[in-house]
């Protein structure tokens, strides 16, 4: 069964690549926006939560990978303009 947490997890990600693609086609700014970081990195948390919830070892170290890589090109981002 699906859970809450993944719901909002996979939306939140969801809404990410949309902030992420209005940036760039809308706006013609291609830098990764830090709204799309955010976004992206609190969507894979939740993901952790609902993996940690469920027991699924496997899934709850993916998502917090995709998390801390996500978090640290952001990082690497910010810190290149």
């Amino acid at each position: 069964m699906v859970n809450g947490w993944m719901i909002i997890g996979l939306l939140l990600i969801i809404l990410g690549w949309m902030v992420q693609l209005y940036y760039s086609r809308a706006r013609k700014i291609f830098a990764l926006s830090m709204k799309f970081v955010v976004i992206y990195v609190v969507g894979c948390l939740l993901l952790v939560i609902d993996a940690i919830r469920t027991g699924n070892l496997l899934i709850w170290i993916l998502n917090l990978a995709a998390a801390v890589l996500a978090f640290l090109a952001g990082y690497y981002a910010k810190k290149a303009r």
